[in-house]
């Protein structure tokens, strides 16, 4: 996605959330002036991350938008086949910026109250994509045939959590699957 695109998925969220009854008394205006900005392409763990100014007490009860330093969302996940996931984590770092650090049930509540209930689930196949885009190896379990695509070897080092065998290690090219 361009700049500009990055900015009109903003205002899609923004405009969502404006709509959203629990968010009725939140300064979603205020979360135009955050700055977007993208994550690292090789960044498997990590989809979008709120960022908040140094020296920043995550504890004050009037944490808001003008203590956030940044918003950052995986590049991978700005395109046409994972927009809907795009939309969700921004307003899940948008929850965060507005004031609502822990993931506790009140941020829960207010995450579930996006009205995309399928996009949430999408976490899973996104970091499965993001592991396999840079897998170098492919670690199976040689009796029961899980795997798990990681960009080290396993070196015998880790057991299958159901069989307790030694995982095996598969070089792994993306045009092999």
């Amino acid at each position: 996605m361009l700049d500009s695109e990055l900015e009109t998925l903003r205002f899609r969220v923004i405009g969502t959330m404006a709509g959203l009854e629990g968010l009725e008394y939140e300064d979603i205006p205020g979360l135009a002036n955050i700055p977007l900005k993208r994550l690292r392409r090789n960044a498997t763990n990590l989809h979008a991350v709120c960022r908040y100014k140094d020296g920043t007490d995550k504890r004050d009860p009037n944490l808001g938008v003008n203590d956030v330093r940044e918003v950052g969302i995986h590049p991978n996940v700005l395109t046409e086949e994972w927009i809907r996931y795009a939309e969700f984590l921004l307003y899940h770092e948008f929850l965060h910026a507005l004031g609502y650090v822990a993931h506790n049930r009140q941020f829960r509540e207010l995450e579930s109250l996006w009205p995309d209930k399928e996009a949430p689930s999408m976490s899973k196949y996104f970091s499965e994509h993001l592991r396999k885009r840079n897998a170098k190896f492919v670690w199976t379990c040689p009796k029961c045939d899980w795997k798990t695509y990681r960009t080290v070897r396993a070196s015998g080092r880790y057991l299958c959590r159901q069989c307790r065998v030694q995982l095996i290690d598969i070089e792994y090219s993306q045009s092999s699957e």
